[in-house]
């Protein structure tokens, strides 16, 4: 049984730009950033705090312990999934239908519930280990994922308008599209920091590691914080700004609002940034996105220094399952190489936990309804592709890091064309013959 993934946005060449403005924070060749911070006062948005403790306050230069919560699956684990697997087989479900009411774990439940628990109220970041991809068909590796993160998050999120509920990051060795034409998650880049925009919790089964490179690093947005309230206050305030110009959709007018990157809400400290997403699509030449100031572009590029000198390094394996709180943490990925037998592979999925997940302030809930509200309910039809597209197709507008601009209009004209197979047409939801976007 086979599927394919939905095609990807094309790369930014912003991000270039970005790595050149961190570069020259690093070395403070702008005067006009030193000259900011030596007039100004050192104090946080009014009304946010004057600092952020408890445990997500976490950052390498403090200490060389990973903070993430990791659970293994010893032998009794490994039986009540199999157990469970073997139960739910009978049924012959479909991917929304794999549910933890479906997917009973007795034993399991409580450390499950306490991965959630920690991804949320925590250090952000659990992993759940000991899962061998080798005893499994990709189907029923995909089906333990799903079933073992409904513990986590009793919502699934839509990653694209096309219906598509998992992505996976790699690139595949049939792909013949060059590199500088497919979306980042589907080269072998380095990825700068940044969120999924939209997701709340970022969930990746591991199936396969690179060669040599491809770490998954976070990094705790409290951590940065609290630096940048002593180092840089006054990148806290643009940053906080509702004037960060995001772009939304190619075929809306106009196709982009105007939010801030860091808010303050409900007793948690949010960040919402994917530097590919902000200011003009590289594709643009109308003007209809506003270029981001010299201060924006300065205080983005301080971000990005705070986050890599606060980064951890994830130390995954086959078979993990990570979730990360998407809100409250910054991640990235190192450039990587895959040798002849190896293929670096993550499915992705993303997750809301409707009992535990923050309040989203409506600043930030265009990209979120995107992804789990009133727009993506109105996309009926659901798909779980288990593995990648055998030929790539390249994208026409679409742009992001790592989130694809799940805002566009599903219902207008793709030329390009999109056949797929359903579970609402009376087919098999696991398989999609074939994907544009």
């Amino acid at each position: 049984m086979t599927a394919h993934t939905a095609p990807a946005p094309l790369a930014s060449g912003g991000l270039e730009n970005l790595q050149h403005l961190v570069h020259r924070q690093e070395h403070k060749l702008a005067a006009d950033i030193l000259a900011r911070q030596q007039s100004t006062t050192p104090q946080p948005p009014r009304g946010w705090p004057a600092h952020i403790d408890g445990p997500r306050n976490w950052s390498r230069s403090t200490s060389n312990q990973s903070p993430a919560h990791i659970t293994t699956l010893y032998g009794f684990g490994n039986a009540e999934v199999q157990a469970a697997m073997k139960r739910l087989g009978e049924l012959e479900l479909d991917g929304d239908e794999v549910t933890r009411e479906r997917f009973l774990l007795p034993k399991l439940q409580s450390r499950l519930e306490k991965c959630a628990f920690d991804v949320h109220y925590g250090s952000g970041l659990c992993i759940i280990r000991g899962l061998n991809n080798e005893d499994y068909t990709v189907e029923d590796s995909t089906v333990i994922f799903l079933a073992l993160a409904s513990y986590v998050g009793d919502q699934r999120g839509l990653q694209n308008s096309k219906g598509d509920m998992l992505s996976h990051v790699t690139e595949s060795k049939s792909w013949t599209v060059p590199r500088g034409r497919r979306h980042g998650i589907h080269t072998n880049d380095s990825l700068p920091f940044h969120n999924d925009m939209g997701c709340e919790i970022l969930s990746m089964q591991v199936r396969d590691q690179a060669d040599t490179g491809g770490h998954t690093c976070v990094a705790s947005i409290a951590a940065i914080y609290n630096d940048l309230v002593q180092s840089n206050p006054w990148a806290l305030h643009v940053l906080a700004e509702h004037n960060w110009p995001i772009q939304s959709s190619s075929r809306k007018d106009p196709p982009f609002v105007l939010s801030p990157l860091l808010e303050f809400h409900a007793g948690n400290l949010l960040v919402s940034m994917d530097p590919a997403r902000i200011g003009p699509h590289p594709l643009s030449h109308d003007n209809s996105i506003p270029s981001l100031t010299p201060e924006q572009e300065e205080a983005l590029a301080i971000l990005q220094s705070a986050a890599e000198k606060h980064q951890i390094q994830l130390e995954t394996q086959p078979g993990d399952i990570v979730f990360i709180n998407n809100l409250g943490l910054l991640h990235a990925r190192e450039a990587y190489s895959d040798s002849a037998t190896s293929s670096r592979h993550l499915v992705r999925l993303w997750l809301r936990n409707t009992e535990l997940g923050w309040a989203i302030p409506p600043s930030m809930k265009m990209p979120w309804d995107a992804a789990f509200g009133d727009r993506a309910a109105k996309v009926l039809n659901r798909y779980y592709p288990i593995v990648p597209m055998p030929e790539y197709m390249e994208c026409k507008y679409s742009n992001g890091t790592a989130a694809f601009v799940a805002d566009d209009d599903s219902s207008s004209d793709d030329s390009n064309g999109r056949e797929v197979i359903s579970s609402t047409t009376g087919g098999d939801p696991w398989h999609q013959l074939e994907g544009n976007g």
